[in-house]
């Protein structure tokens, strides 16, 4: 760096600082420099988005159930738009969640996941799994596969947790115990959770006898009711 040059003001001395060159070439090299940061910016964005990709476990075949891939009809239409609304003003400070419940095959999953999808694309860590997968991952913990502590970190402190078709896993004392623990601890400390189950609400309570109560009315305070009817769409494309 050349050394500064000084010259004399109203008895003051000050730098002199030569004007920059608006030359062709010196212009040039500055759209080059500024599509380069752009670039690296994009280039750094995607890494980040793919690790948040993965580390949300979502399977590969719900990465394509996306908002643009859901067929809306009159009989979905609310649903859609109150997870759409939900995936663009989604704030992990709120602390507000999504049930979704119904029969099977009516679009719970792919709300659910376009959610995660799009939340992912916006750098939000996700963690998306059926409960019977979140528990397999903690068995895997105690049988010396990975620290329990940082499994359960991993659900009771992220952003947000999707919890797929509650209730279909085999209850035990300690399943009970587990999906209390998480419910709670994300309720008392105002974390986002979304669930989906083909159960209602008595059928949930009753599935979980020793902490079904509880649970139940945390879920009721944390997340907002999503019913969806009709027809499978599995049938349907059976019957087709």
């Amino acid at each position: 760096m050349e050394p500064l040059t000084y010259f004399e003001a109203h008895g003051e001395k000050r730098p002199f600082v030569p004007k920059k060159c608006t030359c062709e070439q010196a212009q040039e090299e500055d759209r080059k420099r500024e599509q380069w940061l752009l670039e690296q910016r994009e280039y750094e964005r995607k890494m980040s988005i793919e690790q948040v990709l993965r580390d949300s476990m979502i399977p590969k075949r719900w990465e394509q159930r996306i908002f643009e891939s859901f067929k809306v009809t009159p009989a979905n239409k609310k649903a859609f738009d109150i997870a759409k609304e939900y995936a663009d003003k989604f704030n992990p400070g709120d602390g507000d969640g999504l049930l979704f419940s119904g029969s099977i095959g009516t679009g719970k999953t792919h709300l659910a996941a376009a959610i995660t999808m799009a939340l992912i694309e916006k750098e939000v860590r996700v963690t998306f799994g059926t409960f019977g997968t979140l528990l397999a991952q903690l068995r895997n913990a105690f049988d010396g596969n990975g620290s329990e502590r940082d499994i359960m970190r991993k659900y009771i402190k992220g952003p947000l947790l999707v919890i797929d078709d509650l209730g279909k896993e085999k209850v035990t004392d300690w399943v009970e115990q587990t999906i209390y623990e998480i419910v709670n601890t994300r309720y008392e400390d105002n974390k986002s959770l979304i669930i989906t189950t083909n159960l209602d609400l008595a059928q949930l309570r009753q599935r979980y006898p020793n902490v079904g109560d509880a649970m139940v009315d945390r879920i009721i305070e944390m997340c907002r009711g999503v019913k969806l009817n009709g027809e499978s769409w599995r049938r349907r494309g059976l019957n087709s």
